[in-house]
């Protein structure tokens, strides 16, 4: 006697779902077929799979036993007729079901297990996707689409560092596969591996590239590795190749604008024009072209980027501060200022933006909101100042764990320390004490600006300022050249003490309406040639006028390189020295223990016969010399932001 599947009624019931014909097939086996045909278990499977594609899914199900999933091409059929489209289809939960029940009754394949992780994973069903993925991989360890399956779903399960510890164990062969390359990159750039990354990336870059995006992620890996001279090499040579893509032109700049090269802005420029042809709503490109532009003092053409990455990203603090200061920069006072008032909204906790909002303000000449907004400021900060100010600076140590320092500069800073060994942990604490003092310094300064006085006439130790100062003649004026060190707000409280009479120079915005305020020249409410008369002026009239030559609100300012790295300067102290014959000195209060005490160094003076350049290069080797000095010192005088240390990476 024949098999049933042998018969025509069950050839034909097969053939009908060939054609996908689903009613048709469900009425043929329930009118043609007889009750022999009917219990064969190659019927019940063309029955229960027609059911489950008619939208029958619950009575289908039911009719796949054990007995008809092992029929030997009950798995083939399944897959062809049922898994397959459902999966097409989207409907993963009915295909996961029935994946379930093939893999439960021993007739599925490893390839049903990987298909399985695929629908678990589009569900989310991430510890059951691990688990196929894994078993795929144990069962085919040197298969790369298995290796790469695994690390992609650990990726996306959120296991990053589990997926870029299985990338590291294939450095030997991942970048045979460049499939697996680009994967394996994902999760060792994600999990902090940037070295290993790198390491792949050049690997990749010398085998055959198969697309723009490859070639981008071979780029992009190795800027986020902060290989930024192998990115520019390795990426325009691709580009050379004539693989053209915005993410591989975009790294490309943003590795020029993060090296030290003299052509790095107009190079940069050039990447990002190419670049946002292809992707104009690009928010990273808009921000880089504006900040280039920026510091190439090309300021109008900046806002257009500016404001654009802006709309794209409205709560981007970085973009909008680099608008406002655009928008300063070409005399646009009033929507500087909003921006500025927006920026307090999205970081209500960063001071810079009041200064900033109220010196626009007073600028666009809405000197009444300037007031009200400063003076707010003021008050809101008053209100959470300890009454002791003794107690409120212990204090500080027990906020050490708050603060939030670039990693770069910690580390900068501590390849300049001189002196004994110290633990790095302890010298971190004290680094951080430093800079929580100083700003406490500040609030002090502003908000009870009162009692300040007999506080530093408590804290300072003004011997030997007072002693190098008396040997100065101060009659015509002096420069006392600082930078952001120390406690840098006791600098002209200190000079108040010993009676000099001082100008200096600081953001806070002329509307302040405390004691130190009349002797401020403020730069943020004056452009660059303002604050520069008002400078000189100051000098003409005997005063000793405090200078950060490393600060400088303005992005294009010129920068010069420093202990291997790269710090604001500018060289108008010198030359203002040498061209109205005023001395000049270098001036940075420290921290002396429990007291505050003064570095205070003689500059060079004009010599006969020479000329300003010569006189300015100097003077700049001098104050350079000083300053590393002044860095070797204890930890808690380093400050750590503002100034030289915002360019240090």
């Amino acid at each position: 006697m024949a098999s049933v599947i042998e018969t025509n009624n069950v050839r034909e019931l097969y053939g009908l779902l060939r054609e996908s014909a689903w009613q048709d097939a469900l009425a043929f086996y329930e009118e043609q077929l007889s009750g022999d045909e009917r219990e064969a278990p190659e019927a019940r499977l063309a029955y229960a799979m027609a059911l489950v594609r008619a939208g029958r899914e619950t009575r289908g199900m039911n009719l796949m036993t054990a007995d008809v999933i092992r029929l030997p091409n009950a798995r083939t059929d399944l897959r062809r007729f049922v898994i397959s489209p459902l999966v097409a289809a989207g409907i993963l939960e009915l295909a996961g079901k029935l994946l379930d029940r093939l893999i439960a009754a021993g007739s599925g394949s490893i390839e049903d297990r990987r298909l399985r992780a695929s629908v678990r994973g589009r569900l989310k069903q991430w510890p059951g996707a691990l688990e196929d993925a894994r078993a795929v991989l144990d069962e085919r360890p040197d298969d790369p689409s298995a290796q790469r399956s695994y690390i992609q779903t650990l990726l996306r399960a959120g296991q990053v560092e589990e997926a870029g510890a299985e990338a590291s164990k294939l450095l030997d062969c991942a970048a045979d596969d460049l499939k697996l390359a680009n994967i394996a990159l994902l999760a060792l750039t994600r999990s902090g591996r940037t070295d290993q990354a790198a390491q792949l990336a050049l690997e990749m870059a010398e085998a055959d590239i198969e697309d723009e995006a490859m070639a981008s992620v071979i780029v992009r890996s190795l800027f986020e590795s902060g290989r930024h001279d192998e990115t520019i090499e390795v990426g325009e040579r691709l580009l050379e190749e004539g693989w053209e893509h915005e993410v591989l032109r975009s790294s490309v700049a943003h590795a020029y604008l993060q090296s030290q090269r003299d052509d790095r802005y107009d190079r940069a420029i050039e990447h990002l024009r190419e670049g946002l042809e292809v992707a104009p709503d690009d928010v990273r490109m808009n921000m880089a072209m504006g900040e280039a532009l920026l510091r190439t003092r090309n300021y109008s053409a900046a806002i257009p980027h500016l404001k654009a990455a802006c709309d794209l990203q409205p709560k981007g603090a970085h973009q909008r501060a680099l608008y406002a200061r655009a928008l300063k920069q070409v005399g646009r006072y009033s929507e500087a200022a909003d921006e500025f008032r927006t920026l307090l909204s999205l970081q209500p906790s960063s001071p810079r933006w009041a200064r900033y909002a109220a010196g626009a303000l007073s600028q666009a000449g809405r000197r009444k909101e300037a007031v009200e907004l400063f003076d707010r400021f003021v008050g809101d900060r008053k209100a959470s100042l300890p009454r002791n100010f003794d107690k409120g600076l212990k204090a500080l140590w027990d906020k050490i764990d708050s603060v939030s320092l670039p990693q770069a500069r910690l580390d900068w800073a501590r390849s300049l320390r001189k002196g004994p060994e110290m633990d790095r942990s302890e010298w971190e604490r004290r680094a951080k004490w430093g800079h929580l003092a100083d700003h406490y310094m500040l609030d002090w300064l502003e908000c009870r600006d009162d009692r300040i006085p007999d506080v530093m006439l408590r804290l300072a130790d003004l011997s030997d300022a007072e002693r190098v100062l008396g040997g100065i003649d101060r009659s015509g004026g002096m420069i006392l050249a600082s930078a952001h060190i120390g406690p840098m707000y006791a600098g002209p409280l200190a000079l108040e003490l010993l009676g000099v009479r001082s100008r200096w120079l600081a953001s806070t915005p002329s509307v302040a309406r405390t004691a130190y305020a009349g002797s401020l020249i403020s730069t943020s409410e004056q452009d660059d040639l303002s604050v520069g008369k008002a400078f000189m002026r100051s000098l003409r009239q005997g005063y000793s006028v405090v200078i950060a030559i490393d600060g400088a609100i303005n992005l294009a300012a010129p920068r010069i390189p420093f202990e291997d790295q790269e710090i604001t300067y500018s060289s108008f102290a010198a030359r203002t020295a040498y061209s109205m014959g005023v001395p000049s000195v270098f001036a940075a209060p420290r921290w002396e223990g429990e007291r505050i005490g003064f570095v205070i160094r003689q500059l060079p003076d004009p010599e006969p016969g020479e000329s300003i350049e010569e006189h300015a290069e100097r003077w700049k080797a001098a104050y350079l010399a000083e300053l590393r000095e002044f860095l070797g010192g204890e930890p808690e005088n380093l400050r750590l932001s503002g100034g030289l240390w915002r360019h240090v990476r």
